[in-house]
């Protein structure tokens, strides 16, 4: 399964905040509930032009991660700026062609780091499932602050790693303006967390959403064993 593989440097670094920026590039793609119904000769070629293009951005060090949600669509990661984001991924058939709705942020690592594995062989990156939690400012609370929100998830998803066993963030990615996010961690009982995301004070208040998936992720990416 090319499409869920990571490929990456072997070599770690620190994330480095560049304000306004993003030192990173985040992709949901979303499922696109209203794509057009087709062959599923064409539905499958799209599907390996899709993976190819992925291979191609791999290969040439732009693209760190991709991988899909259980329930439909993905995320991907880029170690390039946003413009350049959106350079390649027109290049991809099956979002050329509508099969996702795409939203495209910068980022910075708010917590943890992003280790590449570009020249790791694909026979040695082990996939596993973990835990996806993204909170979003609601849209009538344009106002909150990107460092006010950060500092509220932080504290929420620490007073979570305390209290319930085996929980543990392994990354939380800052979007840049106000947008959010995303918290990437593992725990024992893959099931139960969120309604104790939820007790996010911006969730409870309905200033912030709360979106929680299972993910289907390389292991290494946020340079954890």
């Amino acid at each position: 399964m090319r499409y869920f593989l990571i490929l990456c440097f072997s070599l770690s670094f620190f994330a480095q905040a560049q304000t306004g920026e993003g030192r990173y590039t985040f992709v949901f793609l979303n499922t696109n509930t209203e794509r057009p119904q087709l062959p599923q000769k064409e539905v499958d070629s799209l599907q390996a032009g899709h993976m190819a293009n992925i291979g191609r951005l791999i290969k040439e060090r732009k693209m760190i991660a991709a991988g899909p949600y259980y329930t439909g669509g993905g995320i991907f990661i880029f170690d390039t700026n946003l413009e350049e984001t959106q350079a390649v991924l027109d290049s991809d058939p099956a979002i050329a062609a509508g099969r996702f709705k795409l939203e495209v942020y910068p980022f910075d690592m708010l917590e943890g780091e992003i280790c590449t594995l570009w020249d790791k062989e694909e026979s040695e990156v082990q996939m596993t499932t973990y835990q996806f939690a993204r909170f979003q400012p609601d849209s009538d609370f344009s106002n909150l602050s990107r460092e006010r929100t950060n500092r509220l998830t932080q504290k929420h998803l620490a007073k979570m790693a305390n209290e319930v066993e085996g929980f543990e963030v392994l990354g939380i990615l800052s979007f840049t303006g106000n947008q959010g996010q995303v918290a990437i961690y593992k725990a024992n009982d893959e099931d139960g967390h969120e309604d104790l995301l939820a007790n996010h004070l911006f969730v409870k208040q309905g200033m912030m959403t709360l979106e929680h998936k299972k993910l289907y992720f390389a292991q290494g990416v946020f340079c954890e064993n």
